[in-house]
């Protein structure tokens, strides 16, 4: 089995991880991988590693963060992606590639491709959208186009697999978990060797306000008021104008000794493995692959009670939630653990033996590889 992997790009954020991950496990279990990315970036000197093909054709994305770009910008998207149709079907066919696999919904190029040659194409759904139609540049349209031209469409979760149903089949949507894999954590790293009087706490992510660093500040500036010794380390960076407010945001406060901005850490690992409690405060996460790397080093999470994080989290068991936009409850949350260290540790420990079971590479490969297996059978047959 050949699949061809098409991504939006060659970076190292949470979707091309993932992709990673799932390169490594089908390669072991005898797929012969090739990968199309638009332009250059540091994934390839993994590819390289791993001796896996690639090749970089400019196709644009079809879809956009937080701010629609102008409709004059989203006619030349579309049209750029028609343009590259030809293309990847090209290399896709020199390749005898036997299925297109596009690992995320942000690109719309490889499902067209693959209808032009006539083989099967999957999508990846790694992302969540308020709202469709200012998310894609056909609007409403795309997610219909995904689920018509795709022969399956893998989600990551649940809630994004509720999100994608109103436009998507239901019998072609398919929940997998993605795996995470970190380095081997020492015993003494798990350790809360923070002084007993003291709280670090982290949130990592891309700085936007849908991802709640606006939340963490407030909650934790109403615990240092009442005199409790806490830090908060703030991993990312993003929206500029966002970025400023957060800054304002500890000046109103007082508590610029307690705040730290890291900006962009390639790894952030060390980072929690110091910490005593990862918040995710993010409003709707797809995944929440910060919340599953902080389970695997052990460490309790409080997160927000929606999206993704709700399907990671038995609240109590292996991390407390709260309810999104509230900051009194995430400061209340935080303060128990703060009291608690003993449940502090029973958390995090439950929550690292779960994460381990759940999210390991071999059990993710071996669900896709079922799939694209199944996919292949049920084409052949058509």
């Amino acid at each position: 089995m050949r699949i061809c992997f098409i991504s939006h790009s060659a970076d190292r954020y949470g979707a091309e991880l993932a992709l990673l991950e799932l390169l490594k496990g089908l390669t072991d279990l005898g797929i012969e991988c090739k990968v199309l990315v638009p332009k250059k970036g540091i994934l390839l000197k993994t590819f390289d590693q791993l001796g896996i093909e690639w090749h970089v054709i400019p196709y644009p994305h079809w879809a956009s963060g937080l701010r629609p770009p102008p409709i004059f910008r989203r006619i030349i998207r579309i049209l750029k992606t028609l343009f590259w149709i030809a293309p990847v079907a090209r290399i896709v066919t020199r390749w005898q590639c036997d299925i297109i696999y596009t690992n995320t919904s942000t690109v719309g190029v490889g499902i067209f491709a693959a209808h032009l040659i006539n083989i099967p194409h999957v999508c990846h759904i790694h992302e969540a959208s308020y709202c469709h139609n200012k998310l894609f540049d056909l609007g409403n349209l795309a997610p219909y186009l995904l689920g018509y031209f795709s022969i399956r469409v893998i989600c990551v979760s649940c809630t994004v697999e509720e999100e994608y149903s109103s436009y998507i089949s239901k019998n072609k949507l398919r929940v997998i978990n993605q795996s995470v894999t970190l380095p081997r954590i020492s015993q003494d790293s798990l350790q809360d060797t923070s002084p007993k009087n003291n709280l670090k706490c982290i949130i990592v992510g891309s700085l936007q306000p849908p991802k709640g660093q606006d939340e963490a500040i407030m909650a934790l500036a109403k615990l240092i008021h009442r005199g409790i010794n806490i830090e908060l380390s703030i991993v990312g960076t993003g929206n500029k104008k966002f970025h400023r407010y957060l800054t304002e945001l500890v000046k109103y406060y007082g508590i610029e000794k307690q705040i730290i901005f890291h900006g962009y850490v390639d790894n952030p690992l060390p980072l929690i493995h110091s910490v005593d409690i990862v918040l995710v405060c993010s409003r709707f996460e797809a995944f929440g692959r910060v919340t599953v790397e902080a389970m695997l080093a052990g460490k309790p999470v409080v997160g927000t009670n929606s999206g993704g994080t709700k399907e990671l989290i038995k609240n109590g068991d292996t991390g407390l939630l709260y309810q999104p936009g509230n900051k009194d409850d995430l400061s209340e949350k935080i303060e128990y653990l703060y009291n608690n260290p003993i449940v502090r540790r029973r958390i995090g420990s439950a929550a690292q033996t779960w994460a381990r079971e759940r999210f390991n590479r071999e059990r993710y490969s071996k669900e896709v590889f079922g799939l694209l297996h199944e996919i292949l059978i049920e084409f052949n047959k058509s």
